[in-house]
Order: C-alpha cells, then sequence, then structure tokens
C-alpha cells in the first residue's frame, strides 16, 4: 500500500488548526478552573465561614455553660444561673439545626472530594453532638430536682457528670472549628495558586500562540526550500558527484522527490562502483594473463639459455680453482655471473607461480602451528641478514582452512618483504615481530597473521599501489611478491592489508592476513578438498 503524503496545503491548513484547538484548549480549561474556583470560594463563604462562626458561638456558650454549672450548686441565689441555664438548652439545638442546614447546603454545592469528605464529616459530628445534647436534657432536669431537695451530695455528682458530656461536645465543637478554619485557609491557598497558575499558563499560550503562528507562516516557505537543494543535488550529478548524500525525512510530494531522486543516486553509484569493479578485476585478469603468457615465453626463451649459461659459469669456476687461480680477477667475475643468472632464475619462478596459482586445497589447520615452522625455516635467513625475530601466539585462536603450501608462501613473501623493507631503509636494529590473533571481519570470525617490522613504515603513495602488480620500491624488486600474496589471501576468502605497526611491535609497516575461521564439522573441507583434485 502507498505511503500516505501530506501536501504542503495541508501542512499550512494543519498548522493553523493546531492554533485553533490550542487557543481553545486554553481557554476551556481555564474556563474549567475558574467555574471550580468561584464553586470553592462559595462554599468557603457561604457555608464554611458561617459554620465556623456558629460553632464559635455555640463553643462560647459551652464555655459558659461550664462555668456556671461548675458553680451551680454552691449557689445560695440559684435563679440568674438556672435562667441561663434554660436558654441555652433551648437555642442551642436550634443553631445546631441551622448548622446542619449549612453542611447540606454545602454538601449540594461543593465539587471537590476533600470539601465533600470534610462535610460528610461534620454532618457525622453535628449529629453525635445533637444525640449528646438530647441525652444531657434529662440529666439537667434531674439536677434542678436534686437542688430543690437540697440533696448537695447527689447533686454534685450529677454536675460533674454533666460537666464531663458538656467537655466532650465543647472539643467535639472544636475540632471542628479546627478543621473547617484549616480548609478555608486550604481554599483561600489554593485558589492565590490557581491564579497564578492561569497567569502563567495565559502567558505561555500568548507565547506558543506567537511562536506557532510564525512556524506556520515560515512553514510553506521551508517546505519549498528542498527545490533549490534538489536542483543543486541534480547538477552535481550531472557533474559526476554520485556520493550518497542524507536527505531529512520528510512527508510531502517535494520531500518523496528527494527520497526518490537520491534512491536513483545511490543506484547509479552502486552501479558504478561495481561497473569500477568489475574492470579492476577485468584489468588484474588480464595483467595474469599477460603475467602468464610472459611467464611461458620466458620459459621457452630464457630458461633453457640460463641453465646452459648457469652449467657453464659453474664449470668455468671449476677449471679457474683448478688453474690454482681461487682469487682471481676472472674467479669474481664469474661468481658475479653467477649470482646474476641465480637472480634471473629466481624472477623467472615468481613470474611462472604467479601465471600458474593454483585452486587451494583447503583443509584444517591450526595457524599457530603453520606460523611456528615457517619461523624456524627462515630463523637462520633472518640471523644472517642480522633481524631479530620475534612472535606473539594468542590463545584462542580459531582453527581456519587452508591450503598448507600456499600460506606457507605467503607468510615468506610477507617475511622476506618486511627484511627487505628495513634493508633498503637502512635499519641499525630491524626487528620482525609475527603476531598470530583471533579476529573477526565483519562480522565474520576468523584469525590473522600480523607480520610488523621496525622499519620506517609505507607512504601514503606506497600504500596506494602496494599491491598492484609490477610495483615495488625496490631497486631490483620483481612487484610480485605482494601482489602474488593478496591473491592467496583472496583465494582463502580471506583478505590482506597494511597498516600503522604498533610501537611494542616496532612502529613500522605492519601486513595483517586474516583468514575465516573453519567450520566445526568437516564435511565442508571434504568438498573442498575434493574440488581442490
Amino acid at each position: 500500500m502507498a505511503r500516505r503524503t501530506r501536501s504542503v496545503r495541508t501542512q499550512v491548513v494543519a498548522g493553523f488548526a493546531t492554533l485553533i484547538v490550542a487557543f481553545g484548549a486554553v481557554a476551556g480549561w481555564s474556563l474549567y478552573r475558574q467555574q471550580r474556583t468561584v464553586r470553592s470560594l462559595r462554599v468557603a463563604n457561604e457555608v464554611y465561614l458561617q459554620l465556623t462562626s456558629m460553632l464559635g458561638e455555640d463553643r462560647g456558650n459551652q464555655s459558659q455553660l461550664a462555668t456556671v454549672l461548675d458553680r451551680l450548686v454552691d449557689e445560695r441565689d440559684r435563679v440568674g444561673s438556672q435562667a441561663f441555664i434554660a436558654g441555652t438548652r433551648r437555642s442551642r439545638r436550634g443553631r445546631l439545626a441551622h448548622a446542619q442546614s449549612l453542611v447540606q447546603r454545602g454538601l449540594r454545592l461543593a465539587l471537590d472530594t476533600d470539601d465533600r469528605r470534610l462535610l460528610e464529616e461534620t454532618a457525622r459530628s453535628l449529629l453525635l453532638i445533637d444525640r449528646l445534647w438530647s441525652q444531657d436534657e434529662p440529666l439537667f432536669d434531674g439536677l434542678l430536682r436534686t437542688l430543690t431537695g437540697a440533696d448537695l451530695a447527689r447533686a454534685r455528682q450529677e454536675e460533674r457528670e454533666l460537666l464531663s458530656r458538656e467537655d466532650q461536645s465543647k472539643e467535639s465543637l472544636s475540632r471542628m472549628i479546627r478543621a473547617l478554619q484549616a480548609r478555608v485557609k486550604a481554599l483561600s491557598d489554593g485558589a492565590e495558586r490557581q491564579q497564578a497558575e492561569t497567569l502563567r499558563l495565559t502567558v505561555t499560550a500568548t507565547a506558543v500562540a506567537c511562536l506557532l503562528g510564525v512556524l506556520t507562516t515560515l512553514r510553506a516557505r521551508r517546505a519549498l526550500d528542498p527545490l533549490a537543494r534538489l536542483r543543486d543535488r541534480a547538477q552535481a550529478v550531472a557533474r559526476g558527484e554520485l556520493g550518497t548524500v542524507q536527505v531529512p525525512a520528510a512527508e510531502d510530494e517535494i520531500g518523496e522527490l528527494a527520497v526518490e531522486f537520491e534512491r536513483m543516486v545511490g543506484a547509479m553509484g552502486l552501479r558504478d562502483v561495481a561497473l569500477r569493479e568489475a574492470n579492476e578485476k577485468r584489468l588484474q585478469a588480464e595483467r595474469l594473463a599477460a603475467v602468464g603468457r610472459m611467464a611461458a615465453h620466458v620459459t621457452h626463451e630464457v630458461r633453457n639459455p640460463l641453465s646452459s649459461m648457469a652449467l657453464n659459469a659453474e664449470m668455468l669456476g671449476d677449471e679457474l680453482d683448478a688453474m690454482g687461480e681461487p682469487g682471481s680477477e676472472s674467479r669474481r667475475l664469474v661468481r658475479s655471473i653467477q649470482r646474476e643468472i641465480d637472480r634471473l632464475s629466481r624472477l623467472t619462478e615468481e613470474y611462472l607461480r604467479v601465471a600458474r596459482l593454483p585452486t587451494p586445497r583447503l583443509q584444517r589447520e591450526d595457524l599457530a602451528t603453520l606460523v611456528e615452522e615457517t619461523l624456524q625455516f627462515v630463523t637462520q635467513e633472518m640471523s644472517v641478514a642480522g633481524v631479530g625475530l620475534g612472535k606473539v601466539l594468542e590463545e584462542g585462536v580459531p582453527a581456519v582452512r587452508a591450503d598448507e603450501s600456499q600460506l606457507r608462501q605467503a607468510m615468506l613473501n610477507l617475511l622476506r618483504n618486511a627484511r627487505e623493507a628495513m634493508e633498503l631503509a637502512g635499519v641499525s636494529a630491524p626487528r620482525v615481530v609475527v603476531r598470530v590473533t583471533a579476529r573477526a571481519e565483519a562480522g565474520v570470525p576468523g584469525a590473522a597473521v600480523c607480520v610488523s617490522d621496525s622499519g620506517p613504515g609505507l607512504s601514503d603513495e606506497a600504500r596506494a599501489h602496494l599491491f598492484e602488480l609490477f610495483f615495488t620500491t625496490k631497486a631490483r624488486g620483481s612487484g610480485l611478491g605482494l601482489s602474488l600474496t593478496r591473491e592467496i589471501a583472496i583465494a582463502h576468502g580471506g583478505s590482506l592489508h597494511a597498516e600503522r605497526a604498533a610501537a611494542a611491535d616496532g612502529g613500522g609497516a605492519r601486513f595483517v592476513l586474516w583468514l575465516p575461521a573453519a567450520a566445526d564439522d568437516g564435511a565442508h573441507e571434504g568438498a573442498s578438498d575434493a574440488e581442490g583434485r
């Protein structure tokens, strides 16, 4: 299913719609908060404050009633006290009923759960006080009758009981008053906070609205900016610049066009890379074919005469030795001829190895063992050249699938290349370090042989052409050794590259020969052997 996109016009309309919705949401939320604040303040003004005043008056009456009761028994003239008690008894029940009606009104007005909880608790407390005062009425009547009968001891007992019950009601009134006062303060503080929040929200909403307006105004212009970039990009592609360019994600028509354009350029770039690689492989194959033809020609035209020349030079040298002239100028010239013949013979062998590199017969091999055997083979050669030889065989190196003879040839090439490079640079204390380590390339597990020297390293120019056929930095080199070594690595499914060696390994050039790890079962190796045969 095709991906749905937004047009530029839709984006602009959506921006203004967002602005309108944002203003409507802020206005609605502000109105809702104001209504709740007004409702809460109304509850505080019409219910809590009146209840607090009424209950405070009842608490004051309770205090006076307790004072009058406390001295009632000991008074000589009790007419005034009895009148006060009678008036308090008549009025307090009516005020209590009024308070209960205020609580019911508050329950109808309250929106907040805290208000409803407080009012319900106040209603229960008022009901308990009303029940307590109802139960006190018989006690008051009994006390007055006892005082009429002049039984002071019983009157004092009844007086203490009444005082205890009245203190209970007074304490209940005090608790309700404190709770109501705390709620009034909380509502007042909440109203102040809400006012501050509303102000902050209004300022924020205004700023956001201005920002949205600016963004919406600029959005259409920004949406068209990619057209200019796309034009410049098309001109660059026309000049042959096919590199990958990151395109900003966009969901409009212009963004889709840019993405599709870059996808097309990417495909062109991949095709160009594939063509270059194919061309390089073709050139490499042509070079190898040319080397093969040249090697065959050299074998036919040069190798046999070289063999005859070598035999004749050897016979001439033996004859000079027999004549008693081993140190003569003639004998020196004969030895020089023999050295040049040997060099030409080795060069012929190198051409033949490059031209006749067979398909490797892969078998499971222990890379560390192969390296140790190769180092033992070249120890004498390195010692004669004054080159120190070191090895580091790390643990946990996996086995590899390799052709033993070809891999030995590759390692010999790398070791001799390091020795000759240090001789050419005139290194005073030449040293070669061979390190075998486990290494993964592109997520593929494998093992690597790292050959490092203490020479001056590789120049940028040498690094760029290092593995090309016939490229050499030595005056009398053939330029075939590293190219042959790389062909061996590729034939094994591995790779060869050069880098700067670590200071601990000499600090010169380092060649890393990497091979993939062998499979756990032997089925694949057997198949490879069959193919090699």
